[in-house]
């Protein structure tokens, strides 16, 4: 399945690979990095299927390097987006010198790493609707397209306000999350196709927790164990696997161009590869899966599990 990431005009798969598990150890339980033979064989592989989106990040440990070393960037269907200046999220304090400075030369260690001229797409990670509101990150932006380093932009955030304010400001692209379990995003779909702003859609089986992963959340999050559990039994009764669900589940929401699938495994990858040639699923099961949505960021943001 092939589409358009909104205004960019890039073709784009509508299964896209997270690499986040191949550059290091990441999601519930006790994952294990992949050697870099098993990443590349991977990446390699994911082409193969038809996955021509791949979403990394300067900051994933060596999933930029795994990629560039790979060699799928040298096949023109295909498409890498790569974030940069995690210290918007962070909190860290700076001028807008020290700022453009800063994502400079994160971007252009990006592209010595994935070997190649220029970044397809460039999300900045966690701004908020301020700083990209104030100016100062649209110009560094229109000054890093100026210099041929990046064709498009956009950004990686969670909640509403950012992605609302990033697609006001002109951004080609948002990254939001996207679940079974986290429908809060929903304005933010409308919001984008008014202004044909590409979608990409990450967490869609949250850390692991709709890939048969829940045992693993901490005591805290019941609510969000229940609705996994909910979900297992209507796989279960579509005779399907709770991945295929959760990825099929995406395809009801029209303003979605890709959909992540975050996995080291070749295998996991060709399941969700068969899964959305399927289609979406039946209109009675998409109501099923929406009334599981829990409203509550503590329960459907990992980055606020305790």
């Amino acid at each position: 399945m092939q589409g358009t990431l909104g205004k960019t005009g890039l073709t784009v798969s509508r299964l896209g690979l997270g690499t986040a598990e191949i550059g290091f150890a990441y999601g519930l339980g006790a994952p294990e990095l992949p050697s870099e033979k098993e990443a590349i064989k991977l990446l390699r592989t994911a082409v193969e299927l038809g996955v021509t989106f791949f979403d990394t990040a300067n900051y994933y440990g060596l999933a930029e390097e795994r990629i560039g070393k790979s060699g799928i960037l040298k096949n023109p269907r295909v498409v890498v987006c790569t974030k940069c200046a995690k210290f918007l999220e962070d909190g860290e304090v700076l001028t807008p010198a020290q700022m453009k400075k800063k994502i400079f030369e994160q971007v252009e260690s990006s592209l010595r790493t994935l070997r190649i001229e220029t970044l397809p797409l460039l999300l900045l990670h966690g701004p908020s609707a301020e700083q990209l509101r104030e100016g100062v990150l649209t110009a560094i932006i229109s000054k890093l397209k100026q210099e041929g380093k990046i064709r498009y932009w956009g950004v990686s955030t969670r909640g509403e306000p950012a992605p609302l304010a990033a697609i006001e400001c002109g951004a080609d692209a948002v990254q939001v999350a996207f679940s079974i379990a986290d429908r809060r995003m929903v304005p933010v779909f409308a919001a984008a196709q008014a202004k044909d702003v590409g979608v990409i859609n990450r967490s869609v089986y949250l850390k692991g927790v709709f890939a048969g992963r829940a045992e693993y959340l901490p005591p805290s999050r019941a609510a969000l164990k229940r609705a996994a559990q909910k979900a297992e039994n209507i796989a279960g009764d579509l005779g399907i696997s709770l991945t295929a669900l959760a990825l099929r589940y995406t395809l009801s929401e029209p303003a979605i161009a890709v959909s992540l699938a975050g996995t080291s495994n070749s295998r996991h990858l060709g399941s969700a590869a068969e899964a959305l040639s399927l289609g979406p699923l039946p209109a009675d099961v998409v109501l099923q899966l929406r009334a599981l949505a829990i409203d509550d960021p503590n329960e459907v943001d990992p980055a606020r599990w305790r």
